[in-house]
């Protein structure tokens, strides 16, 4: 029987998220492919960190950013990329983490 990748998170004691969450994403229950989805978000982190990196932010502010990143979109009451923007939501991320820092 093959495992999901959500599977091996039950054993985290520090999990960003409940498996339940990645399952059961907003982006899921408006019927966005799950391969779909998780390709954004990974890219999402991507352009966030290489963003990051350009700015010239520390990297704890980066990690910051890409954690509020991805708990936007996770959870059935996270944000669904039906209606959000990733782009809009990476420029907003990096905007305000930037503000916090300075």
């Amino acid at each position: 029987m093959a495992r999901s990748s959500a599977d091996g998170l039950k054993y985290l004691s520090n999990a960003l998220a409940t498996p339940e969450q990645l399952s059961n994403s907003s982006s899921a229950i408006d019927g966005v492919a799950p391969e779909l989805e998780a390709s954004i978000r990974f890219a999402g982190t991507q352009l966030t960190q290489a963003a990051g990196v350009l700015l010239r932010l520390s990297q704890d502010i980066i990690a910051q950013a890409i954690v509020t990143f991805t708990r936007f979109w996770i959870g059935a009451e996270g944000g669904s990329l039906r209606f959000y923007s990733v782009k809009v939501g990476i420029t907003s991320l990096l905007h305000k983490s930037k503000e916090e820092h300075c």
